[in-house]
């Protein structure tokens, strides 16, 4: 069997990450300049979502740019972060992946993406991509793309993609939630 199993707060806490490189990115810029630790955190938050900047090295270059800072070390310092970051994948996950490949499933990891270039990053980082048999990193809705959708199953958390695919007449669909930190 074919398992499609989403990445970001589905196999990795992506949430955790995030709140991790605001907090990084606030320290480092407090090492250059004097800044309210809060206000700028506050305001990394408020900016860095889906409406606004969701790509984290467009953030740096936002805040490097508003501020005059040199965005060097806080990128290296992210690098490290995101690239050191397997404490981030769920405790359950490693477990159920090999137990998959065990039972000879072709396992997929199967994300969206605004930035093919970060989310290959927190997969490498996660230590998570020796057990898949392909990566499709997508920045097009998961349902709309060429595979065998009826010879699948879907693990996934957002509700959108799920009934996005259940429209493709899926083998299965399941929906995990996590609980957020």
């Amino acid at each position: 069997m074919n398992y499609y199993i989403d990445f970001d707060n589905t196999l990795y806490n992506s949430s955790l990450l995030e709140e991790k490189m605001l907090n990084l990115i606030v320290e480092t810029a407090c090492a250059q300049k004097e800044f309210d630790k809060k206000s700028l955190f506050d305001e990394c938050k408020s900016i860095f979502n889906r409406e606004h900047i969701y790509d984290i090295y467009k953030l740096v270059d936002y805040l490097s740019n508003k501020y005059t800072l040199d965005k060097n070390p806080i990128i290296a310092s992210l690098n490290h972060l995101i690239l050191n970051s397997n404490d981030l994948v769920f405790n359950d996950c490693v477990e159920f992946l090999k137990k998959l490949h065990e039972q000879n499933h072709n396992i997929y990891l199967f994300t969206h993406a605004i930035s093919n270039k970060y989310q290959a990053a927190k997969i490498l980082g996660s230590g998570l991509a020796d057990f898949f048999d392909g990566i499709f990193i997508t920045s097009k809705p998961k349902y709309e793309l060429n595979i065998d959708y009826a010879n699948g199953i879907f693990i996934d958390d957002n509700p959108e993609d799920l009934l996005g695919l259940y429209s493709k007449n899926v083998k299965k669909l399941i929906r995990l939630r996590r609980e957020r930190k």
